[in-house]
């Protein structure tokens, strides 16, 4: 049963009204009056974000089709022998717009004018279940009282400002335009809006008496919304929302199809309600009196006059009789229409010049009978029977934007507060991305024919709208879809996908058809793609076979298994799969490296733990843990209940991301497929639990790709190098923003015109116009992101011990203009920026602090670990957080460092004094540990069939070069040979094979300058650091710890353009990671 606290005593009553008072007059005051994205906790002041309707359709122009009415009946007139017809066209207001800047107009308001007005504000603070419509409401207005709210100074402003209560719940009524009248002013009868009393219980009331003048009638709109004291409930960035309606019914007067040229000389809607009382929020009206007896005229300062149509007689269709922007629009309350509910037309026609009163009981024109609020009415006046109305419906549904919404930078400015900026809502409803494939579209098309007096099965008929969809770069000259493909054989434009049966069927044509949009690419997009089709060389200066084949991989009911159906030797799950080819795609939830694997090694320590080294015991992770920092007991993920992208660095890379029945499903589509990477996560309860990397390129890693070095690992076997680094993607050239205009032809005889579809005839849901005039051609505007140049490619970056991959950095001409002076410690640092990415505000790839568990890490497999640097670096735990994204000293497995991330049995600390040898035939370098076989782990970022390598894995790429032994100055003798300008990286040749190191530089660490919030961005784009799995403990405690890598930098010092065989780093950095073939063991 239903409990509410409806009856209270007189105290109740008070304390509820002393708190919000209290509230109001205690509390301290804000800069910004209205905090509209945050509010400022349970006592913070009260925020607004108004949202108003979108504007009064006119049947025709931006309303949904599928919900509009159409009647046509005859029409009684004073004279003439042929029959005139009065079409009823009745329509919703379009789609809600966000007006946090609003204004509002003559007669009508719209999310584009509400600004200009003021509203009104009443609030009931009450307890309890709020009354049904059947239980008594006592509540009165006891929080706020028709309180005037207006806009100025970018902010919506209460006259009496209000705090949040902190408890129990506050309900607001909202209405607009404003009026200080109520019912116990004393000029409250001579308004034509008047505000129930304060001592009024219940639900407060308008009553609104229409004026006589039409010019002065207004467009009554109201809102509600209920929230707890503490700022919970309707509650949208931390502000109340008042999403407002219109109380009220327009009606519109027009000229219909083949009426006759002449002129109207008046308009009169009589036998109607002129006053009645509203709830507000309610929409029921309840009129003052039972005799509808008012009426209202148009008496036109001039006689509208209808020209002749060309050489026709008649005049054009759809000429507005009471233009909105003259004020003329009746706005009438809502009501039951009875036979006394009369319009009336005077008209005189160019031929006779005969005038003539065209009258029309509404009821008998109006379904229902009935006068509904929140729609407009369009009665036309037509000389036949028959209409015929084309109706076009585009919805584009966007999750995913730049950035997750938001615009970078040509060059790190540390001027800046952040890296990015937020895109505008329009920036975002013009988005189209550089791919041009607009990959979630649907799209409802079909004429609606109407006949007056026809038998029921014919009086109302729709039938298949069949158009072409037609591009433009200037808007001028117009290219059609019509046997156009890309330049890699994908048909252009429209794409159904998903045809309902009713359309199949020839049914119903109403139904929405799903599919996609593929408008042309940039250019510099499409020469990514060309090298998955084997077209480009890549920057080896080797073309390698295409990869794309006109099937692709897989179905969708039969998708392609990235671990049993692939050709890597062990069946095995990775954390990265490679994928080659446009299709389907799924793999099991299992953690890297346990699919079809019976031995627990790659999450548990197999060693005896008893004898593991002292020194090092409070390094070694034992038992690998999980998103909850518990132990892993098994291979597979369990618990999985959804998967999701998380961000994407090529625009729908992947798509169709799920998770069914133990395994993630995605796709790649053929239009999109391109170099880049993306990472998908499987999540319960929205909290991830693993995330894999999924890299699409055109390289294989297989046999005919790797490279086998001379230099051998622990059981003598030979290493064998992947081809290129993980996550590669090849240099590509930069284009400019640009803008791409896209619109809508049919057959003409059906849409009239030239067969371009107007404004009136086009909704359209995620997408600006070019125009809204309703008789205009509908032409959408859409703007594709401008694209940075990558002069050395990019691939993936990753934080030491960590499976996921970070965002790729870019450098070129721009980045390296960073506006820092010559002598600025920075300036060769940040030289570099974030390659663009593609992703919703949730998963933003961005920064997060560090000291972090390894649960965290996987529950945030977006976010890399910063930390500032301290002023000084004087501060010991500071330097940590800075150099160390890890610290589990409070989580289960206690551990604070870690060496063993990357190789389960490693329990040696490497060597990594490498400015303290000469060349010596056996150099420690290439010693035990350097040499330790690798155990591959859970959290091994590489595909299957691949490890992180230990530090001897590189020992080819530095034997020939000779590093002085302690003279610092002294520059080693090159090895490594830069290539190109700009520079984009190093050649180094070990025999007859030629290696390549692009110049991909970091992912950075925190700097002194920014605080973590600025962002994560990469830098030092005259290195290449990659990551191997040793590790090096510099003192007793290991704080001073580092990772070993294997290094080449241009930069002026000790070792310029040589590899340098061991160093020792911070493993807070994000390292290119160049894996090694696994299972290099035994026979």
């Amino acid at each position: 049963m239903r409990h509410s606290r409806i009856f209270r005593s007189s105290f109740e009553h008070m304390v509820c009204l002393f708190v919000g008072v209290a509230a109001c007059t205690v509390s301290s005051c804000t800069d910004d009056t209205f905090d509209k994205y945050g509010q400022q906790g349970a006592s913070g002041m009260l925020a607004f974000d108004v949202v108003a309707p979108g504007s009064w359709t006119n049947g025709s122009a931006a309303a949904n089709p599928a919900s509009k009415d159409i009647s046509i009946r005859k029409i009684t007139q004073s004279g003439g022998d042929a029959p005139l017809y009065l079409v009823t066209e009745i329509a919703e207001a379009a789609v809600d717009t966000a007006a946090h800047r609003v204004m509002t107009r003559g007669t009508t308001i719209t999310g584009e004018t509400i600004e200009k007005y003021s509203f009104g504000l009443s609030a009931i603070c009450y307890t309890g279940d709020w009354p049904g419509e059947d239980e008594e409401n006592k509540w009165t207005t006891n929080f706020a009282h028709n309180i005037e709210v207006n806009y100025a100074q970018n902010a919506w402003n209460l006259k009496e400002p209000l705090h949040w209560t902190g408890s129990g719940r506050i309900k607001f009524f909202a209405y607009s335009p404003y009026s200080a009248a109520s019912g116990s002013s004393d000029n409250a009868n001579s308004d034509t809006i008047i505000h129930s009393k304060p001592d009024a219980t219940g639900v407060p009331t308008l009553t609104y008496t229409v004026p006589e003048d039409v010019t002065k009638q207004k467009d009554l709109l109201y809102a509600v919304a209920d929230c707890g004291g503490d700022g919970t409930g309707d509650i949208q960035k931390g502000a109340v929302h008042l999403q407002f309606k219109h109380a009220l019914t327009a009606v519109t007067i027009q000229t219909g199809k083949n009426m006759l040229a002449g002129k109207v000389t008046g308009i009169t809607i009589s036998g109607v309600h002129g006053k009645a009382t509203c709830q507000i929020g309610t929409g029921n009206w309840i009129p003052d009196g039972d005799d509808p007896n008012s009426s209202f005229s148009i008496d036109y300062d001039e006689d509208v006059e209808l020209g002749w149509n060309g050489d026709d007689l008649m005049t054009n269709p759809d000429i507005v009789l009471n233009k909105d922007e003259e004020g003329y629009t009746f706005m009438m309350i809502p009501q039951a229409l009875t036979d006394k509910a009369i319009l009336t037309i005077s008209f005189t026609d160019s031929i006779t010049e005969m005038n003539r009163t065209l009258t029309a009981k509404l009821e008998d024109f109006t379904k229902d009978k009935t006068w509904a609020a929140g729609k407009r009415y369009t009665y036309s006046v037509n000389s036949t029977g028959i209409v015929i109305k084309p109706f076009i419906e585009m919805t584009i549904n966007k999750t995913l934007y730049p950035n997750g919404g938001y615009k970078g930078g040509d060059f790190i400015n540390l001027n800046e507060e952040n890296l990015y900026t937020a895109m505008s809502d329009a920036e975002k409803l013009a988005y189209l991305p550089v791919s041009g494939f607009l990959n979630d579209v649907s799209i409802t098309a079909y004429t609606h024919v109407v006949q007056a007096g026809a038998a029921d099965e014919t009086k109302e008929q729709y039938r298949k709208l069949d158009f072409e969809i037609q591009w433009s770069f200037n808007g001028t000259d117009w290219m059609s879809e019509k046997g156009q493909k890309d330049s890699h054989d994908n048909p252009m434009g429209w794409c159904p996908i998903s045809i309902p049966k009713t359309i199949a069927d020839n049914t119903d044509w109403k139904s929405p058809v799903s599919g996609s949009i593929l408008l042309p690419a940039q250019d510099q997009f499409a020469y990514m793609q060309d090298f998955l089709y084997g077209e480009r060389p890549s920057i080896e200066g080797r073309t390698l076979p295409g990869t794309v084949t006109p099937a692709g991989k897989g179905t969708e009911t039969a998708p392609f298994n990235l671990v049993t159906d692939n050709s890597v030797k062990f069946k095995e799950s990775a954390n990265c799969y490679i994928v080659n080819d446009h299709g389907y795609y799924t793999f099991p939830t299992y953690y890297g490296n346990t699919y079809n694997v019976t031995s627990t090694s790659s999450y548990k320590y197999q060693g005896a733990r008893d004898e593991i080294p002292a020194a090092v015991d409070t390094l070694v992770l034992k038992d690998f843990v999980d998103y909850n920092n518990d132990e892993i007991g098994q291979g597979s993920i369990s618990g999985v209940t959804d998967a999701v992208l998380l961000w994407q660095d090529s625009p729908d890379l992947v798509t169709d991301v799920k998770y069914s029945n133990g395994n993630v499903c995605f796709r790649v589509p053929k239009e999109t497929i391109n170099q880049g990477n993306a990472v998908i996560a499987v999540r319960n309860n929205e909290k991830i639990l693993w995330s894999w990397h999924i890299w699409v390129t055109h390289r294989k890693w297989d046999e005919n790709s790797w490279i086998q070095l001379s230099s051998m690992n622990e059981y003598q076997k030979p290493f064998i190098i992947a081809p290129c680094n993980l996550g590669y993607c090849e240099p590509h050239g930069g284009e400019a923003e640009r803008n791409i205009f896209m619109r809508f032809v049919a057959d003409p005889k059906l849409v009239g015109g030239n067969g371009v579809i107007l404004n009136e005839q086009l909704t359209i849901n995620g997408a600006p116009r070019k125009s809204s005039e309703p008789k205009e051609e509908a032409v959408i505007t859409f703007t594709q992101p401008k694209i940075a140049a990558s002069v050395a490619g990019d691939n993936t970056y990753y934080q030491w011990g960590r499976k996921d991959a970070m965002l790729p950095g870019i450098h070129n001409d721009d980045t390296y203009k960073n506006g820092l002076a010559d002598t600025h410690k920075l300036r060769l640092e940040l030289d570099m920026v974030n390659k663009i990415f593609y992703s919703t505000d949730n998963f933003r790839f961005t920064s997060g602090e560090t000291a972090r568990s390894i649960g965290e890490s996987i529950q945030f497999p977006y976010e890399f670990f910063m930390h500032q640097r301290p002023l000084g670096d004087k501060i010991a735990d500071d330097i940590y957080k800075r150099r160390h994204w890890h610290d589990g000293s409070n989580v289960s497995y206690r551990l604070k460092t870690i060496m063993n991330y990357w190789n389960t049995e490693l329990i040696q600390s490497g060597n990594a004094a490498y400015l303290s040898y000469d060349k010596q035939d056996d150099p420690d370098y290439k010693k035990a540990p350097n040499d330790k076989y690798v155990v591959k782990t859970i959290y091994d970022p590489s595909p299957a069939g691949f490890k992180i390598p230990p530090i001897k894995a590189f020992a080819d790429l530095f034997d020939n070069v000779k590093l002085e032994k302690i003279d610092k100055t002294t520059k080693g003798t090159p090895n490594a040979t830069v290539v190109s300008q700009p520079f984009v990286g190093w050649t180094v040749n070990i025999g007859e094979t030629t290696f390549y190191f692009p110049a991909t530089g970091v992912r950075d660490m925190g700097i002194e300058d920014k605080k973590i919030d600025y962002g994560t961005f990469p830098g030092f784009s005259s290195i290449t650091y990659i990551a191997t799995s040793g590790f090096h403990k510099n003192d007793a405690t290991a704080t001073n710890s580092s990772c070993l890598i294997f290094a080449i930098d241009k930069r002026t010092g000790n070792f310029q353009n040589c590899t340098v065989p061991i160093d020792g780093t911070n493993n807070a950095y994000g390292f290119t990671v160049r894996p090694i073939r696994d299972g290099q063991k035994g026979n």
